[in-house]
């Protein structure tokens, strides 16, 4: 009887959190869509509202993210003229580094490279939008600014097998280093779709390959609906158990147009050196490589460069001849892992 009341109770909680981050999500796009913030400008995003839960506002943050593509910095006015708040970042953008280097403007903050989080006096916040603002120009290039999918390996529906959601499994647990495996499928028909719950999207999903058709979820969709007839999808493999039946399902964080041609090999993969871990990217509309190693530096690098640069971010970064040991052999073995063919 008490764990029943205790689950109603812990229902009930989550329940109102979903609400609340809704709510505020909504309110945080009518606000920037209303008052026109020139985030593409800025480079970074600052909303401050005076009511908003601070319980909630760090998942609201990555929801920006994700709709507009760059870092995202949200916070509440509490009683007192004091601010608190969440951040949230993208790949080339250091959320604790920005932080650090706004400090003077701050209370307490924390974090780490991807999220974190901050208090100021309310008196400070033009300051600090301004120095975010500077922070950003210096590490983040326009291009950078936009919602991009990472695709790990493209796949068909005959792959989708229980034994790949198991060597999947294995590989937890996911964090920054290690993030979940994101596959694509091009050319796949929509048969079936529908909105569900509190505007969800369910689809019935078939490839061109022999295999049956796929069961796919794309959370918080509703507003797209419907999606054309045929696709190409970016997703993940997730298990779902539903009246004691378990079975694999699609999650889906991406589509576009067929029509649409991929770029030549990976965007990104990862290899060993010298008994070390290395990943890196290819971004071809820069362009540019990029190789991380497992302490977080990032070598940056445009092809035909002799030069490039060295550090956990543009701020700090240190110019490197890129045509010696270690980083000619690195940005080689970088290049065949990644399919490309690039004059060093």
């Amino acid at each position: 009887g008490i764990a029943l009341e205790r689950a109603m109770q812990c229902e009930q909680v989550n329940q109102r959190r979903q609400e609340l981050c809704e709510q505020i999500e909504q309110e945080a796009i009518a606000y920037i869509e209303g008052e026109k913030i020139s985030w593409e400008s800025d480079r970074v995003l600052v909303v401050i509202q005076p009511h908003w839960h601070h319980g909630v506002i760090g998942i609201v943050a990555s929801r920006l993210v994700e709709k507009y593509g760059v870092p995202v910095f949200i916070g509440t006015e509490e009683e007192g003229g004091h601010i608190r708040g969440s951040a949230r970042g993208i790949e080339e953008f250091n959320v604790f580094s920005a932080l650090v280097y706004c400090q003077d403007l701050l209370g307490k903050f924390g974090g780490h490279r991807a999220a974190g989080g901050f208090s100021l006096p309310a008196k400070n916040l033009e300051k600090f939008r301004q120095c975010l603002r500077e922070f950003a120009h210096q590490c983040l290039l326009p291009d950078y600014l936009k919602p991009l999918i990472k695709i790990d390996a493209q796949a068909t529906f005959a792959d989708v097998t229980f034994d790949l959601w198991e060597q999947i499994d294995q590989l937890q647990p996911w964090g920054i280093g290690n993030e979940f495996p994101i596959f694509w499928t091009p050319q796949v028909q929509v048969l079936q779709q529908r909105i569900i719950g509190k505007n969800h999207l369910k689809l019935e999903l078939k490839d061109s390959s022999r295999a049956a058709s796929q069961t796919a979820i794309a959370w918080r969709w509703g507003p797209y609906y419907p999606l054309p007839s045929v696709i190409d999808i970016a997703y993940k493999l997730k298990e779902n158990t539903f009246n004691g039946q378990t079975q694999l399902q699609l999650e889906l964080v991406g589509v576009r147009s067929p029509e649409i041609s991929l770029p030549v090999g990976p965007s990104k993969t990862q290899f060993t050196y010298q008994n070390r871990l290395y990943q890196c990217s290819y971004h071809p509309q820069q362009p540019e490589l990029r190789i991380q190693n497992d302490r977080g530096k990032i070598l940056a690098w445009q092809p035909g460069q002799p030069t490039g640069l060295l550090g956990e971010n543009r701020v700090n970064a240190q110019t490197v001849d890129v045509t010696q040991t270690p980083y000619q052999p690195l940005i080689t073995l970088a290049m065949t892992h990644l399919g490309q063919n690039l004059p060093v």
